[in-house]
């Protein structure tokens, strides 16, 4: 994943092996599973029981929002991701506790709600920014513009489908993508015709740089 000019997309919201493999297949380059309250979340002892026969090589993500530090601890006592996103409240230093590559997510409704990322720039990886739907089914434009320019690689969200990801990604050029609903036949369950198309669109939307 060393290539610049290649968008990078995260599958979010994995609740089974079956789905981690199919994204694995498409070229997804990130693998999320959601252990906050969501209808995507997965068990950690389920976790637990597949967590070894995912795919090598493709990066693993846990999700959590506005957890304790024993409830995040309790997950990574079970399964070992390679990447911890936080989407709550969380702080640099309660971010920093886990010694884990992290990535910082959060909304920007506006320009001016990307000044978050000031405070976790020596703590993030990455930035995943959740960006409001603009015009004809893109992304509010200068929110996802501000976005990509941040100090630190950014995985731009919201919204997103196979309809439209390739031109978001031609008009934003960033670091990489991140869906979940938008490739799901029901909340939690992958479409793997889906996931194909939307990794093939994001990918060939980037091949212009």
């Amino acid at each position: 994943m060393s290539d610049p000019r290649i968008t990078r997309v995260k599958i979010c919201g994995l609740t089974n092996l079956a789905d981690a493999w199919a994204a694995r297949e498409a070229g997804a380059d990130f693998l999320g599973f959601v252990f906050a309250p969501s209808p995507r979340r997965v068990d950690p002892e389920a976790a637990r029981g597949f967590w070894r026969e995912l795919p090598r090589g493709v990066p693993t993500v846990a999700v959590f929002r506005d957890q304790t530090l024993e409830e995040v601890e309790e997950v990574l006592r079970l399964v070992r991701p390679d990447f911890l996103q936080f989407h709550g409240r969380e702080t640099p230093g309660f971010c920093r506790v886990f010694e884990r590559p992290v990535i910082r997510a959060f909304p920007a409704r506006i320009t001016g709600d990307l000044t978050i990322a000031a405070a976790f720039v020596d703590v993030a990886g990455f930035f995943l920014v959740d960006v409001p739907k603009g015009d004809a089914g893109t992304l509010a434009a200068d929110v996802a513009q501000a976005a990509v320019a941040l100090p630190k690689p950014v995985l731009l969200a919201g919204g997103l489908t196979p309809a439209n990801v390739g031109a978001i990604v031609e008009r934003f050029r960033p670091f990489g993508v991140d869906v979940a609903s938008g490739v799901e036949s029901s909340p939690g369950v992958k479409d793997h015709a889906l996931l194909r198309e939307f990794i093939g669109n994001a990918k060939a939307g980037c091949r212009e740089r």
